[in-house]
């Protein structure tokens, strides 16, 4: 088990428990998708999985295989093999040997290709950290207040981030405190990544028809595609999304689609509510309708409807967020993307083409005015950080700064807010559309695609007028 994950995910009917009530009988919560750890030679982990559980009560996500329990297992499985390795008990670890792991971590050469490391500095640093908070859980344990300290015998210590004070766009960002060994290495300058461009989107479309096999891989691929433009959400809540919040959203005047969050701590699923074209919601019914439909008929036509909108074609399963990651990567590929496409650059996309509305609604002079509107305004904070679920106003600066870089060369819209992706989207529902065409099905069902979807954009277009 020298290179093998040292946790399983616990199923999800498992149940923690809890207390012993008065008349003895023994509560439990549920609790899904806890790591387990166990030691190389396969053996229960006992400090381990008691620091596992300290993360799940105070409610690390376990959303998509895990979440950050998930990621915080995978990190000390590299602790774990360490100790296991040189028979070294967690509270009996010295200083020395907790800089000889940092400086294996740097070292280690990726098994394909030895001329690059395994893992770059950013990464060690964060498994470091997890290690130290392990370390702390045991020192607890055993009631050793100096085994984790400045001076203790692992000299580690909490740093602390505190935001400026002399600007109003960091008045809600709180202290993050860190922690920090003299034997990390120095971080890596944070690589930003830029929106995805209307060309490289293009160009994904395109591929979707050439990488596809079969007609409902092509219209699943282009559904994913369209969420994600039009949603600025993440891989993992793609794949959560409902066929019920979908349809919910069709019979709205106004249609809002619920979408899942899951940057929110604790083990329940939490929602958002954002705007989405009624052209959109056409397309999308379309392939529920059609395909999906179909898919389950043949694959699961003996069981419970699992409800989620995009399926494997072979299993009818729903698509986990690592597959839909791999089809976009596929599609890049496909399409000889020479910029960086990955699920996560259709959200600063998103994000930006909303803040460049914003500016232009509120004819906003500068990205100064704009955060202090962005703080300052309830309302508009309120929308902000319910459209991009993010808490932290000051995260969006980045977002504010490019979208200030693209204003000039925006024209306005009747919708600024909405309208420019709704329109955006559109274009990429005709080209679905065309490229059924090339693929030779039935002409009827196209037209009546494309009459639905016409019909839902001059519907928006309606609304817009009358607003």
């Amino acid at each position: 088990m020298a290179n093998s994950q040292l946790h399983v995910l616990t199923g999800p009917c498992f149940e923690m428990p809890l207390y012993v009530g008065h008349n003895g009988e023994l509560k439990t919560q549920a609790a899904d998708s806890i790591p387990i750890m166990f030691w190389p030679d396969g053996r229960w982990c006992a400090p381990a999985n008691r620091y596992m559980r300290e993360a799940f009560e105070k409610g690390l996500s376990r959303r998509n295989r895990g979440g950050s329990l998930a990621v915080a297992a995978a990190h000390l499985g590299h602790f774990l093999r360490f100790l296991w390795a040189r028979q070294v008990d967690p509270i009996d670890l010295s200083d020395n040997q907790f800089r000889e792991f940092i400086a294996e971590l740097r070292n280690e050469r990726c098994p394909r290709d030895p001329s690059r490391r395994q893992r770059d500095d950013t990464t060690v640093i964060a498994i470091g950290r997890t290690c130290l908070s392990f370390l702390l859980s045991v020192a607890r344990h055993y009631g050793d207040d100096d085994f984790i300290h400045p001076s203790g015998r692992i000299r580690a210590e909490v740093h602390e981030h505190r935001p400026t004070t002399d600007s109003d766009r960091n008045k809600s960002a709180g202290v993050r405190r860190y922690w920090h060994h003299p034997a990390f290495p120095n971080p890596e300058p944070q690589r930003k990544r830029m929106p995805i461009s209307t060309a490289s989107i293009e160009q994904l479309r395109a591929a979707v028809g050439v990488a596809s096999k079969t007609s409902h891989q092509r219209t699943r691929r282009h559904v994913m595609l369209k969420l994600f433009e039009v949603t600025g959400a993440r891989r993992g809540e793609i794949a959560l999304v409902k066929v019920a919040d979908i349809m919910e959203a069709a019979a709205m005047q106004h249609p809002m689609l619920r979408m899942p969050t899951l940057k929110k701590r604790g083990g329940r699923l939490r929602y958002r509510m954002l705007p989405i074209s009624r052209s959109d919601i056409a397309f999308l019914k379309q392939y529920i309708e059609v395909h999906r439909r179909s898919v389950l008929t043949r694959k699961r036509h003996k069981c419970v409807d699992h409800g989620i909108l995009l399926i494997n074609e072979n299993t009818g399963e729903p698509l986990v967020a690592n597959t839909i990651t791999q089809e976009v990567h596929l599609l890049a590929r496909k399409a000889r993307i020479e910029e960086k496409a990955c699920p996560h650059m259709f959200r600063h996309r998103f994000l930006t083409k909303l803040f460049v509305a914003l500016i232009e609604q509120h004819k906003l002079e500068n990205a100064d005015v704009f955060r202090r509107l962005l703080l300052d305004g309830e309302t508009l904070k309120r929308k902000v950080s319910e459209w991009t679920d993010h808490t932290d106003m000051a995260s969006l600066d980045r977002y504010i700064d490019l979208a200030f870089e693209e204003v000039g060369n925006f024209q306005r819209v009747h919708d600024l807010a909405f309208m420019g992706v709704t329109l955006d989207s559109f274009l990429g529902t005709i080209d679905a559309e065309l490229e059924a065409v090339r693929r030779s099905e039935q002409p009827a069902l196209i037209l009546g695609r494309l009459s639905e979807s016409l019909q839902a954009l001059r519907n928006d277009l309606a609304s817009v007028a009358r607003a």
